[in-house]
This record gives C-alpha cells, structure tokens and sequence, in this order.
C-alpha cells in the first residue's frame, strides 16, 4: 500500500486533481484502503482533499512570494490577432484570475512543464497564461462566460448576459474592451433547408474497380429481406460513396419494378452531426451527378431540423411512402421509440411501415444500447424484412476477438459474420494492395520511449465490454498524463516539425495535455492549434481548415478528430493517447492513410508512444495493431 500511496499522490501532483473514482479504478482499491489514503495524506503540505461531490485530491495552491506582474510581449508565434489579444488580457487580469479561468489541470500542467525545463518550480506567469487561455479558446475567448465577466469587471464595462458570436452585440463588447474584432466570434451559419428534392443530372467519374466490386455486394445484400452485413473498406477508401451509390441503384431499381407503396425508405444513422451533415452532402452529390434514377426525397432528421413531422404525421407518411432517405442521429430515432406521447407512437408507426433499410455509419459504435434499440424495433428480423447494413473502416476481427474484446463479439452477433469486402479485385490483404495502388499511403511506424509505467486495471473477465475498454483507458489516461512524457513527446514533435513540409497530427492522454502540447509548441516558435469537444463547430470547421491549408503545422486534440474528420496530407499521426481498443487506434491512425490517388501523401508517418506496459492483457491498440498487420502481411 505504501508504493501505492507514493505513486497515487504524484499521480494528484501531475494532473491537479483525481476524484476519488479514479483512484479506486487506477490502483484497484477496496473502501478501506481509499480510507488508509486518506489518512496518509491528511497532512500532506502539496495536496489536499477535493470538492465534496468528487471526493478525490487536489493540488493545494501554493502561497507565492509576491512578485511584480510583468507585462511582457507575447512571444508565442500566432496570427497578430491573437498576439494582441493575449497582451490585451495581461494588461486587464491578473495572474490568480487567469488561472481560475484557465482551469486547475492546464495552469498546473503549464507550472509543472516550466518546472521540468528549468529544475525551478516558481509560479505562472502573466505572458503564459494569456496566451495558454488563447489557445484554449481562440476566437471564442469571448463566449466563455467567466472570461467575458472578467473582463468587462476590469473594463468597467457592461457585461453581455447572452452572447452570440459575429453578431453586433459581440462586435461593439469586443470594440469596448479593446480587443482585436476577431474575437467576436464566427457568426453562426445559416441552416440549411430540412429537406431537398433531388433530380438526376451528369455522370460521377467511374468507381474503382474494387469499389464496383463492393457496390455489387452491397445491392446483392439489398435484393435479400432482412439481411445484415458490414461493409468494409479502409479509411479513405470512399465507403460513404459506394454505399450511396448502392441504395441509389436499389430505390432506383425498386421504384421501377413497382414494389409495394410506403416501403421506399431508408434511415441513415450516424453518432454526430457532422457525420450526417456530409452523409447528407454525399447523396446531394451522388443524385446531383447521376442520370437515369428515381428521383429522391433527402431529409435532414437529426438536432433542429424536420421537428415539425412529429406533429405533421399525414404530411409524413405521404413523403416516406416516395423513394426517400432520412439522415439521423440515434438520439433522435431513440426519442421517438421511446416516447410516450400519442405524436411519437404515431411517427413510430410510420417508420416502420416504411422504412426498409437501415445504415450504421462508424458501425464499430453499433453495439451500444441506443442502435440496439433501433434495430430491435424497427429491423427486427421476426417481424419486419428491413435489411441493416453496417459501414466501418473497423470491423469485426479474429483477430482483436482472440484478444478478448467482446465489443467485436456484440457486432458479429448484430450484423452475422457477413463481410462487404473487396476480396475478388484486392485480395485478403485490402490494405497492402490498396497501398501500392497509391488509394492508401504506406505507413512508417516510429517510436518515442517514455518513461512512464502503464498498468491496466482488473475490470470484466476473459471479454472486455465497451464499458471495460473505457475504464482501462480511463486509467492508462491518468498515468499518461505527466508532464516528464509530455515534454518528451513535445520535444519529438518540434523535431518533426523541422521538416517545411510535415503536417502533424497529435492525440493526446487528455484535453489539458492536448492544450498544453499547442502551447509549448507555440512557445518554441511554432504554429499550433486545438480543438476539443467544447470548441464551436463554425470554429472546429475554421481551425481544420486553416490546418488543412498550411496555416497550422501541428493540431492537437484528445480524442474529437478520431471520426469524421478529413485532412489528406497529414504526413505524422503522434499517438499519445494511450488505449487497448484495437478499433480506437485504428481510427487515430487512419487520419493519415489516404495515398495519392485520393489526394493524400505516399507515406505516413505513425509515432507511437512505447511506455512501459506491465499487463500482459489486454494488449495496447498499437500492439494489436501491429499484430493484425503483420498476419496479413503474411497472407
């Protein structure tokens, strides 16, 4: 017990603050040990007990002797816009304000980093925390509630209660407190329409020939009620496309055969916005581009759009009973199962008489308890003969089942063992062939050797659960998260970054980390950016697109770009988020794997982050990787 109390407190001293349920799931401890923890550090001078609703330790903030408040020019190398934003917020707060702002993990994160560099713990400094708080937010400084009441507080300025960014009441705030315009913010985008009507026009450029190949299996899986499959092809491979191009050749094919009135339907589902919005935008083109098809009723199904039919049911059923597809987040389509009204129960009713496909995007998630959901009511194979159709770059394999991940398992038991694969025009080995075709690019693994003890919880049995997964993770996270692996890993990064023409991709252990490697990487000169799941979508999308036009050489995030996320010329993926998800990791690396002949590089580089891994299962995702690589080498 007492190497774990030593190892659990440095733990607390590295990332500011572990509730309670993270010590017990990290070092497996009972109530009575958690207990003895308490009272071993009831008395420690650098840590003290957490927020009561948490449990748990944090860093006890220590009393500095005063110092001056320096307002140094900022030196972290950003647009001008955002240099003078920085310098704007070391003139109007004061360094106890930004770090209450900043947040407890990346003001400590920011300390214990300096600490490392220069052998000296001592305190924060104005310059860095504005420019930290910079790159947190970036545009959207000024929507973070408690960054706009500070500064209006020190302006003597009204603080706006409501903020809506580009609009303006954003512009004159911005123009009074003295910041650069930018900061206002990036308006909202105008929403789209909930639905379209579309007519086919020209020709697309032809399909690859392995991408036929998967068309074909994919209509042949449609001609049969009630059949499951998961098409599969690599990241990259236009899977999206072909499956469009698919359920386009059977709507087409059923309307002219004259199939039954009211079964023309099909539901397209994807875990987030972003996914449907470009499903969406690849049926607008696939009809726009096309001749000689049915004609097709496209609807957007998810967040605030179509709200209306669930109180329009005649006006429904009517447009679902023509050729129709309905692009939608589980979410959604739980709500209206799981609703009690008399308007839910009667749009239910019309899905079911209606629908007839169903389409998982990122089918690996498909396991979960909301598409189970779905599928059990509206494609369930007693009572219905709608087909289900499972869309991954990450299917199930023997492989990853041998090693005990019962995720896999709960997707061969949804889908049948059916594989939608490219076997007759790429062989078994898709990937390698694909490769040298130039449709992937070819991957160099390298690694950086850390010094940091990784060690799996015990959790589940012989079969991880998703849930499994995430409660290992959760605890490989909290070690990983040092600022001794962090500055190894940054100082990896700057090297690539030598290279003009690098464009490097980063996940790391968590979001501070994620923060503070885009600002160390400012501060030694070059251009970084962030995003995480609390960054504004029109921000995302402006930030994504700077990286992807050069703007950005390195862009850090935790985990939001592992899905539906496309930038063709990143030329490193650096993994430092540690996982045992075989699924996970491949959807970190698949980031940089589109090749040339679809606008990608021909190399890509995978930096992976070799800790010291006391577990011998389950393996971490890149040894699975690697495994799974190396038996298909074989083939």
């Amino acid at each position: 017990m007492q190497g774990s109390i030593r190892e659990i407190r440095q733990a607390v001293l590295d990332n500011a603050e572990l509730s309670k349920d993270d010590i017990r799931l990290t070092w497996d401890l009972s109530e009575d040990e958690y207990t003895q923890l308490k009272a071993a550090l009831r008395n420690d001078v650098d840590i003290e007990p957490g927020p009561q609703r948490t449990g748990g330790f944090c860093v006890r903030k220590k009393r500095w002797h005063k110092q001056p408040e320096e307002v140094s020019t900022i030196e972290v190398p950003v647009d001008a816009w955002q240099r003078r934003g920085a310098e704007r917020l070391a003139v109007l707060l004061t360094v106890p304000q930004l770090e209450e702002l900043l947040g407890r993990k990346l003001s400590n994160a920011l300390r214990l980093d300096r600490k490392r560099k220069t052998g000296r713990d001592s305190p924060n400094r104005l310059s860095e925390l504005a420019s930290a708080i910079i790159v947190k937010y970036d545009r959207d400084l000024l929507s973070a509630g408690g960054v706009r009441a500070a500064v209006a507080k020190a302006c003597s300025v009204p603080a706006l209660g409501k903020w809506h960014p580009g609009k303006t009441g954003a512009a004159e705030f911005v123009r009074s407190v003295g910041f650069p315009i930018e900061f206002a913010g990036l308006p909202a985008e105008d929403a789209p329409p909930s639905f379209e009507y579309l007519e086919g026009r020209l020709n697309l450029p032809k399909l690859l020939d392995f991408q036929e190949e998967v068309r074909n299996k994919m209509l042949g899986c449609l001609e049969s009620p009630s059949d499951r499959a998961i098409l599969t092809l690599p990241t990259g491979a236009g899977k999206t496309r072909v499956a469009v191009e698919a359920i386009r050749d059977w709507l087409t094919r059923r309307s002219r055969q004259g199939s039954p009135k009211g079964r023309h339907a099909v539901l397209w589902l994807a875990h987030s916005g972003e996914l449907c919005e470009q499903a969406y935008e690849c049926f607008r083109q696939v009809w726009h581009y096309s001749e000689d098809v049915c004609a097709l009723l496209l609807f957007r199904f998810w967040g605030r759009y179509t709200h209306d039919f669930d109180h329009h049911q005649n006006a429904l059923l009517d447009i679902l009973e023509q050729p129709s597809v309905l692009v939608s987040t589980p979410n959604r389509v739980v709500n209206i199962i799981e609703g009690v009204s008399e308007v839910s129960q009667d749009v239910l009713q019309i899905l079911l008489s209606t629908i007839r496909l169903v389409v998982i995007d990122e089918a690996h998630r498909a396991a979960t308890p909301s598409y189970k959901s779905i599928l059990n009511r509206l494609a369930n194979p007693a009572t219905s003969d709608t087909r289900v159709i499972g869309l991954t770059a990450t299917p199930y394999r023997g492989e990853y089942l041998s090693d005990g991940e019962a995720g896999t398992k709960a997707l061969s038991e949804l889908f049948g063992r059916e594989l939608i694969e490219p076997e007759d025009t790429l062989g078994q080995n898709a990937r390698l062939t694909l490769q040298k075709r130039g449709v992937l690019s070819r991957f160099v693994e390298e690694f950086i050797d850390t010094a940091t003890i990784l060690e799996a919880p015990q959790v589940g049995g012989d079969e991880l659960s998703e849930d499994d997964i995430e409660k290992i993770d959760h605890a490989l996270r909290i070690r990983a998260d040092n600022p001794t692996r962090r500055q190894t890993v940054f100082e990896r990064i700057v090297k690539l970054c030598d290279d003009s023409g690098s464009s490097i991709l980063y996940f790391g252990p968590s979001v501070a980390d994620a923060e503070c490697v885009a600002f160390l990487l400012r501060q030694a000169g070059i251009r970084a950016a962030f995003v995480g799941a609390d960054t504004r979508d029109v921000s995302r999308r402006r930030i994504v697109s700077d990286f992807k036009h050069g703007r950005y050489k390195v862009l850090c995030n935790c985990e939001v770009l592992t899905t539906g996320f496309d930038a063709p010329k990143v030329t490193h993926v650096v993994v430092a988020r540690p996982t045992v998800s075989g699924v996970l990791y491949e959807q970190m690396i698949g980031r940089g794997l589109r090749g040339p002949e679809f606008g990608g590089t021909e190399h890509c580089v995978i930096v992976n982050c070799r800790d010291s891994y006391r577990s011998t299962k389950p393996t971490l995702g890149y040894e699975a990787f690697r495994h799974l690589w190396e038996i298909e080498s074989r083939r």
